[in-house]
Formats: structure tokens, sequence, C-alpha cells
């Protein structure tokens, strides 16, 4: 059975084969955010939460990027790399396992598109 220890859940799980058993133990974390106790994908285990509050948490950043962008003011170079780290991470969550439920997947897909509107903002800017 599943047992909560800080945070992190760790799961057995014993194999016989010939000679004895192995015991295997993998561990996931919960989410760091308020009481939620949705399970951290291993992409997003450096971010520390689940994939709904880390889009939350995206969408809010962006949406501060995409404001000053509006106000024909550039994101510096630490902004940039970190807009294309989202993407990379998108596609990184959406690929592979990806995730289970059709509202994480279009949200993900959403992110996307919202990332490569805000490029083409920054493109309009720069060629003024």
């Amino acid at each position: 059975m599943p047992e909560l220890v800080t945070g992190v859940l760790l799961q057995n799980a014993s194999v016989s084969c010939e000679g004895g058993s192995v015991v295997v133990v993998t561990q996931t974390r919960a989410c760091r955010v308020g009481a939620c106790s949705a399970l951290i994908p291993a992409s997003l285990a450096r971010q520390g939460t689940c994939l709904a509050h880390y889009l939350d948490e995206v969408f809010t950043r962006i949406s501060a990027v995409q404001e000053r962008c509006r106000q024909r003011e550039l994101p510096d170079g630490r902004t940039l790399n970190w807009l294309s780290q989202q993407g990379d991470l998108a596609v990184t969550l959406l690929s592979g396992d990806g995730p289970e439920s059709s509202e994480d997947r279009a949200r993900l897909l959403e992110l996307l598109l919202c990332l490569a509107n805000l490029h083409e903002s920054i493109r309009g800017i720069q060629s003024e």
C-alpha cells in the first residue's frame, strides 16, 4: 500500500523470481501547492508542482510578458530563455506517456499556441 512521507509517495512492488523476491521502490512526489495532493509528473519534478498548477503558473507569467509586448517592451534574454524552456517542456509532456486527461492535453496545446503567438508578437516588435 502506498505510504505518504513528507510529500513523497513511496510505492513498493514485490517481484518474485527464482531464488527469492526483489522489492522495487518508486518515489513519486505530491504537488507543493496548497492542499493539492496530485502527483507530480517526472518532467515537472524540478518545478515541484502537478501539471494543473504548473500550467496555471506558466499562463500567468506568459500573460505578463504579453502585456509588456503590447506596450512595445521586449522581454530580456532570461525571459526569452524561460519561454523557450516552457515550449520544450510542453512538447516533452505531450510526448511519451503524456497527460491522461484530454483537458490537460488541450491546455498543453493551448500553451504551445500561446507561445507561438507570443513569438510572432516579439518578432513584430523587433522588425519595427
